[in-house]
């Protein structure tokens, strides 16, 4: 009962329904009168004055039920003359409002609903946006998850918006009402690009959408892409996450887990405790764990190994895996290993 009364509500809000309505109440008085003759004079059954009303007015007019006083046959030529023109009529209206409102949805100018999960604002390049919300969909965490993307660079989605589900609403990110539009106030984190990785200036478009984004919704995070060498303009702003431009994989890396950009510079910076190496093994073929347990013996972190003809390192090895000589292992030291003990 409750999703009966619900569905009569949003259907009440309708623009195509609040514009037609004389037109629909028109047609439904007409539908009622001619149901109620059929169901009491002709004596037919209500599953039957159903079936014949919408055969009738949908012209389909199977023949197998028909009306047999004289009056009901001039009252079913009158419900077929006026009935269909009215239905026809109002369909059109209705296919009329879903073509616009598929225009609209295309061109970004619908508001979302419900809750949204990540807003993508800024737009550097299609391919590069696309490859950020593949990587996240082949995450178990983000298959499912609502995506919204904001910026003024394009008049409507791209075609693989729709495949991956991907919701679009252009405009200005640093205004609030289009991040009210994008569905802000139920996002748990913004990515903010670069739309120009050459150009500082676009730090400061990021910057102010960043500024809108923490006073409208302090709680969300928010990622931001920079292309000056200071973080000061984002400190300001409260900034949780600053990152260089950065690739695809990467950024979408650090929606999915915050920090991975951080630990990614720790592992291939000098300037920390621990830098990713590598060992060319030469000993006789043997067992990832036999080599992992063998790096932990040296203070150092195991993290996968490329055997001969391989052409990618196998990351997070199972036990079992072969090691064959001349392999490269992959390990995070303090220092480059001469020999590593079996």
């Amino acid at each position: 009962m409750f999703f009966f009364v619900d569905t009569l509500k949003r259907l009440r809000t309708l623009r195509v329904l609040k514009e037609n309505k004389r037109l629909l109440l028109f047609f439904l008085g007409i539908s009622l009168f001619f149901a109620g003759y059929m169901w009491q004079v002709e004596g037919l059954s209500l599953i039957d004055t159903y079936y014949f009303l919408i055969t009738t007015a949908t012209t389909v007019g199977y023949g197998d039920l028909s009306p047999k006083t004289d009056f009901g046959k001039v009252l079913v030529t009158v419900y077929m003359v006026v009935g269909i023109a009215l239905l026809g009529l109002f369909l059109g209206k209705v296919t009329e409002w879903m073509v616009d409102v598929s225009s609209r949805r295309k061109k970004g100018l619908l508001r979302m609903k419900g809750q949204v999960d990540l807003i993508i604002a800024g737009y550097p390049s299609d391919d590069k946006v696309h490859t950020i919300i593949t990587e996240l969909r082949n995450d178990d965490r983000y298959r499912e998850a609502r995506i919204v993307c904001v910026n003024n660079q394009l008049e409507e989605a791209p075609p693989w918006m729709a495949p991956l589900q991907v919701g679009f609403v252009r405009g200005a990110a640093s205004e609030g009402q289009v991040l009210k539009a994008c569905g802000i106030d139920t996002a748990h984190t913004v990515l903010i690009l670069a739309n120009d990785p050459a150009l500082v200036e676009s730090d400061d478009h990021s910057a102010s959408i960043c500024a809108v984004v923490e006073r409208m919704h302090p709680e969300i995070r928010t990622i931001i892409e920079k292309v000056r060498k200071d973080t000061l303009l984002f400190d300001v702003v409260n900034t949780d996450t600053v990152v260089d431009v950065a690739s695809p994989s990467v950024l979408a890396q650090e929606v999915l887990d915050a920090g991975a950009i951080e630990l990614q510079n720790a592992i291939f910076s000098t300037h920390t405790e621990g830098t990713q190496y590598n060992y060319h093994y030469t000993g006789e073929d043997t067992t990832w764990s036999a080599i992992a347990l063998a790096l932990l013996d040296h203070d150092a972190i195991p993290e996968g190994f490329k055997n001969p003809g391989d052409r990618h390192f196998k990351l997070l090895p199972k036990r079992a895996d072969v090691i064959n000589s001349q392999a490269l292992i992959k390990y995070r030291g303090t220092r480059l290993l001469d020999e590593l003990v079996i």
